[in-house]
Parts: C-alpha cells; sequence; structure tokens
C-alpha cells in the first residue's frame, strides 16, 4: 500500500461532512457552491416495526431532547451530526465499516434535515452481557494492520466463541491508527471479521495534528464513526463514551474535557438513576501514576486536566472509566470511581509482544450482570495467565528475590507462595521495571523501530525470597472475584 499524507486524505476523502467540522459542500453539477446556513431545522422520528419510540435521548451534542409518545422530534440546530442513546431491548444497528450506527450527518444546504432511525427489537435478554475493551491498535504500516488482523482479531473471534453472548459488544478505546489515516480500512476490515458490533473512542492519533482547530482535527475520525461522545444503554447499564484528546495546535494535545461536553454528560446523566453503576469510555485515563512513577513525562498529556470536574458530575454514581493512552495496564480506585486503564492490544507499538511495563498486549473483558466483573486477556494465552513469574537473578534491583509481575493488580487481590506445601503469606509490592521490559527494550541500539522505547516503572510487580534455595514453590494469586490462579516453581 502506498501511504499517503494526512492532508491528502482529508483532501480526496469522498464524504464531505464529519466530525463536529463540515468541509464546504459543492453543488454536484461542480459550480457554486450551494449557500449554507448557520442553522437547520431537524425533524425526525425514532421507530421499531413501524411504531415510534417515545422518551429516546436524540441529541446534537449541545442538548438532548426526548422523543414524544410518538417517537417524533424536532429541534434547531448548529452541529453536524444528530444522534441517539440506544435504549436497553434494541439491537445495534452496524455501519458497513463494523461500527455501530447511531448518527445521521446534517446538510447544511438544506433548511429542512429530514432525520429517522429504525431499531430492532433484541430476541435475546440482556440481563448479562458480555463486552470487550480494546486499546490502541495504533497501527502504522500495512504489516501492522495485517498483523492485527490476523492475530489480534483471530483472538478477539476466539474469545467471542468462548463467551457465546449474542449481546457481546466492543470499544476502541482510540489510537486505532497510527497519523496514517488511510490504515483506517484496515482497521475497519479487522473490526468486520470479528462480527462483533463495536462503538470507537477518538484517539491523540487518531486526529489530523496539522489542522487549523481542535473541532477540524477530528474530522479523519468522525467522517468515518460519528460524533466523539455519545451513550447508549444495554441491559440495565448505562454507557457514555467521551472524548478526551483536545488537539491545541501545533501539533500539541492535552487531556481535557470540554465544557460543551460536560454540560451534554450532565444532561445525559439525568436520565439514569442516582446509585447506580454506569460505564465510561474514554482514551487518555482521567488519571494514572504512569508520570509520579516516570518522572519527565508530561501530565497533561497522560491525564485528563479537568478530571475533578468530570468526578463532580460522577459523584452520585458507582463509576467504571475505561481508558487506553498509556501502553500499560493500571487499575485505581478513588472514592466512587474504579478506573480500568488498559493495556494495548499493539503492546509498545508493535515492537514487542508486551507494554513497557511487561504487561502482555490484549484487551479488557467485562460481563455485566448485576455488577460489574472483568479479567484481562492476553493475545494468544489462555484466560488463566494473568501473571508472569521470573526467578533469582533476573530482576538488577533484587537478585535474589523472585519477581512476580501481576498485571491487572488491584487493591483486593492477593499475592502469596507456599514452600513444599505451607503457605508463606503475601508477597512484597514495589514500584520497579519488569525484567522482561529492560531485556526487550533497554539494550536495543539506535538503528531499531522506535527507539525511544524504554521500560517503565510499574507498582504491579510483587517480591519475596524463599527460606531455601531448594524448595518447591508454588505462586498463588487470587483476583477481587476470588478466582485463582497458579503456578508450580521446582
Amino acid at each position: 500500500m502506498k501511504f499517503i499524507s494526512r492532508r491528502r486524505f482529508i483532501q480526496n476523502s469522498s464524504l464531505l461532512t464529519g466530525g463536529f467540522f463540515t468541509l464546504p459542500l459543492l453543488t454536484l453539477a461542480g459550480g457554486r457552491e450551494k449557500e449554507k446556513h448557520n442553522f437547520t431545522l431537524v425533524k425526525g422520528k425514532v421507530e421499531s416495526n413501524g411504531k415510534g419510540i417515545p422518551q429516546i435521548s436524540v441529541s446534537d451534542g449541545k442538548y438532548i431532547y426526548r422523543t414524544d409518545s410518538y417517537g417524533n422530534f424536532e429541534f434547531s440546530t448548529d452541529q453536524p451530526f444528530v444522534f441517539f442513546t440506544y435504549p436497553a431491548g434494541y439491537r445495534f444497528n452496524v455501519l458497513e465499516n463494523g461500527s455501530v450506527d447511531f448518527f445521521k450527518k446534517l446538510d447544511y444546504r438544506e433548511n429542512l434535515n429530514q432525520v429517522n432511525f429504525y431499531l430492532n427489537p433484541n430476541p435475546y435478554s440482556e440481563e448479562e452481557h458480555h463486552f470487550i475493551a480494546m486499546a490502541d491498535p495504533q497501527v502504522q504500516t500495512e504489516e501492522e494492520a495485517n498483523s492485527f488482523i490476523r492475530e489480534s482479531c483471530s483472538d478477539l473471534i476466539k474469545t467471542k466463541i468462548a463467551l457465546n453472548d449474542s449481546n457481546l459488544f466492543g470499544v476502541g478505546l482510540g489510537d486505532l491508527v497510527f497519523d496514517q489515516f488511510e490504515l483506517f480500512e484496515q482497521y475497519n476490515k479487522g473490526i468486520r471479521s470479528t462480527g462483533i458490533p463495536f462503538f470507537q473512542v477518538l484517539g491523540n492519533h487518531d486526529i489530523d495534528l496539522m489542522a487549523r482547530s481542535n473541532e477540524s482535527g477530528q474530522y479523519p475520525f468522525t467522517n468515518l464513526y460519528g460524533p466523539p461522545y455519545f451513550s447508549f444503554n444495554r441491559g440495565k447499564r448505562h454507557y457514555i463514551v467521551l472524548s478526551d484528546v483536545y488537539f491545541l495546535g501545533n501539533k500539541q494535545y492535552y487531556g481535557y474535557l470540554s465544557e460543551t461536553q460536560l454540560k451534554w454528560l450532565e444532561q445525559d446523566l439525568e436520565s439514569v438513576d442516582k446509585g447506580s453503576e454506569v460505564v465510561l469510555f474514554l482514551h487518555i485515563p482521567s488519571y494514572s501514576k504512569v508520570v509520579e512513577n516516570n518522572p519527565g513525562r508530561d501530565i497533561n498529556k497522560e491525564t485528563v486536566i479537568n478530571r475533578m470536574a468530570l468526578y463532580d458530575l460522577l459523584k452520585d454514581y458507582k463509576t467504571h472509566l475505561i481508558s487506553g493512552h498509556v501502553h500499560w495496564n493500571e487499575n485505581t480506585v478513588k472514592d466512587t470511581v474504579f478506573e480500568h486503564n488498559t493495556a494495548a492490544i499493539s503492546g509498545a507499538w508493535w515492537v514487542a509482544d508486551i507494554c513497557y511495563d511487561g504487561t502482555p498486549r490484549g484487551y479488557g473483558v467485562y460481563k455485566s450482570k448485576d455488577d460489574l466483573s472483568w479479567y484481562y486477556q492476553s493475545i494468544g494465552k489462555e484466560k488463566s495467565f494473568q501473571f508472569r513469574t521470573y526467578p533469582p537473578g533476573d530482576h538488577p534491583d533484587f537478585p535474589e528475590e523472585y519477581c512476580i509481575n501481576v498485571w491487572n493488580w488491584d487493591p483486593l487481590w492477593k499475592v502469596g507462595w507456599k514452600e513444599d506445601g505451607a503457605y508463606q503469606g503475601e508477597a512484597r509490592r514495589e514500584t520497579s521495571h519488569d525484567p522482561l521490559a529492560i531485556q526487550i527494550f533497554n539494550q536495543r541500539g539506535s538503528e531499531v523501530k522506535h527507539p525511544w522505547i524504554s521500560a517503565q516503572r510499574t507498582d504491579h510487580l510483587f517480591f519475596f525470597k524463599p527460606n531455601s534455595p531448594y524448595s518447591n514453590l508454588e505462586i498463588e494469586v487470587s483476583d477481587r472475584f476470588g478466582n485463582l490462579y497458579l503456578e508450580k516453581l521446582n
């Protein structure tokens, strides 16, 4: 595949409106541009089997409206999209690119846009359902895109078969490509191959860093996948996708939520019962220890600067934030917010099969029933593969101790060991580098792919020194749900 530049990709796009940005629209005759209006009237209906559905949320990204008793809605807008919130009990419609269809682009050459949404009832109970959270495919070359399809998507299909859930959906947590927008086509090919309906999150490598503004920079993404923030329901659970990559110009961005988006979120949450459990997807984590553990990184790019405003809106809910971006795995709990920062399915940018904290490339698998439960699935591994053990001598800072990397650890996990059948207690947690990551990333020359990658300090490493070097050892790791993972060492 011959690569084209960001700018040529945008200029050559066959779709002329997108994102929260509108490109000039020409008449079909190719003559004078038809006059565009600053506002358009939107009229439409949400219906199923010929019958309107009342009280469906319909939005332009600024305001949220509700359909009347006949499923009708009407409002004026100056925004490029109209989209709706899927209610529980209906199947997700899918676009040709494999992503979920929930929006319509508006034509500002017209005073009136007629917009109708047609939904199909879901014949399956949604009380229990699953979803996959996949972060940072970040394909930059055709070779990487083929690896994504051949390895990652094949693994997703294997998980889909194992779950055997007709309600399964996926969420791409951003950085679907690595600046090469023509590779969206290959990414979409992979998503289509899984047969899993996917929602997409905007990442910093999915935006045009040569654009003149944040809004126009989103065009390569929104042209394909629709508005960058929205919500949907499945079963008893309310899901929200946010856009927290804010482009500043001069190829710079921050983790930031705009006031327009925060006001929209405030309206969206009005339809959600206080005290219930909600799930939010975003690209940049609201909070991460990556900067604290690895000084020199830019905290404004690694976290959401105005996250306290987000937390304030969520204070009456039990919230799960699911993010990507950092290329490592981290779980943090603060008050009513549990944040899952998901490791990259590309590992360390396709340089190795692990991220720079030692987490294998993979994705999160979640089950929603009364409460949310989850596990991390490594590519090409069994579900039970939840940690890696290193013998004494492998870790340069703790040469006399065993090191255990438990990548999906959170404070309710337990990591311990037995010697000759006798339980010895819990291993000691330290912030340090993963030995395999040191070996792979810190001993390379400068003439290699992405030479800037280096092992990063993480706090999901555990250490212990056995009483005798001749003991038969067994590692015991249990997660917050009571699942036990074992490894015997001689």
